[in-house]
């Protein structure tokens, strides 16, 4: 659950910051070294982003619907030549996060590609990168939401354009339950397949949108002393999920525990 928007944010920020010559993601002339997954007490010196400390509020908020509130912090840990340039780098690094954290209000959260086993920051992934298995699932969901549309509207209201990741997401559930219905998907390797059987076995939800994507605190600075050179920043990271839920109970157990 909180594993990929960590990845997510990690891509985000990968794509959206600048970068030298050769790739790396650089804060002035200093690259980002370490990209790390949760905090830890023995540090490089070098230029580091953490993401971690994840808190989740979890409450009802119509019947069948939940929402997810998740608070994550961001560091970057800045060791320089001096204490002055130390704390230039991670105001910087601090600016640089906000200024990209602020153009995604809402984001994809996609899981790993069951078929090439790729990290993607959004769903057009599938139909872009593997075609021949999602062209016949992108020509059922847009049938699907034209019938849907028709219902409700007549002639003189034509359907708008599904957005290209709308029509992906739902291509790629079209597929999925496929999958667990043993229907036979064509251009679909055996692996993917059963990838696919082991997320579905694994309760993984594909595909996931966050909303209400905000920085809600920031601390530029820790102004740390003790620490010699080493300079750390924190910005909290807020965002919401709607989940679905159907299942209630108390009938959906089994007579025996075990």
């Amino acid at each position: 659950m909180v594993e990929k928007i960590y990845d997510t944010l990690k891509g985000i920020l990968y794509n959206d910051l600048p970068k030298d010559a050769i790739g790396n993601v650089v804060i002035y002339d200093r690259p980002v070294r370490n990209w790390f997954i949760g905090d830890r007490d023995v540090k490089p010196a070098n230029l580091s982003i953490m993401i971690y400390s994840a808190n989740l509020n979890i409450k009802d908020i119509a019947f069948g619907l939940q929402e997810y509130e998740y608070k994550i912090i961001i560091g970057v840990d800045a060791g320089a030549d001096e204490t002055e340039l130390s704390e230039r780098i991670a105001l910087e690094g601090n600016r640089l996060i906000i200024s990209a954290l602020r153009k995604h209000r809402r984001m994809w959260v996609v899981d790993l590609c069951p078929i090439c086993s790729k990290q993607s920051l959004s769903p057009i992934h599938f139909t872009s990168a593997h075609p021949t298995i999602f062209n016949s699932y992108v020509s059922t969901a847009t049938t699907n939401f034209q019938n849907s549309w028709n219902i409700t509207h007549t002639n003189a209201y034509p359907a708008p354009t599904l957005p290209a990741s709308g029509l992906a997401t739902e291509a790629f559930y079209l597929m999925y339950e496929d999958v667990r219905n043993n229907v036979v998907v064509n251009n679909l390797p055996t692996t993917a397949k059963n990838n696919i059987l082991s997320m579905q076995k694994d309760n993984v939800e594909p595909i996931r949108m966050l909303y209400d994507c905000v920085v809600s605190d920031n601390k530029p600075s820790d102004d740390g002393r003790g620490q010699a050179l080493l300079k750390t920043g924190q910005i909290t990271f807020t965002a919401k999920e709607v989940v679905k839920q159907t299942i209630y109970g108390p009938d959906n157990v089994p007579s025996t525990a075990y």
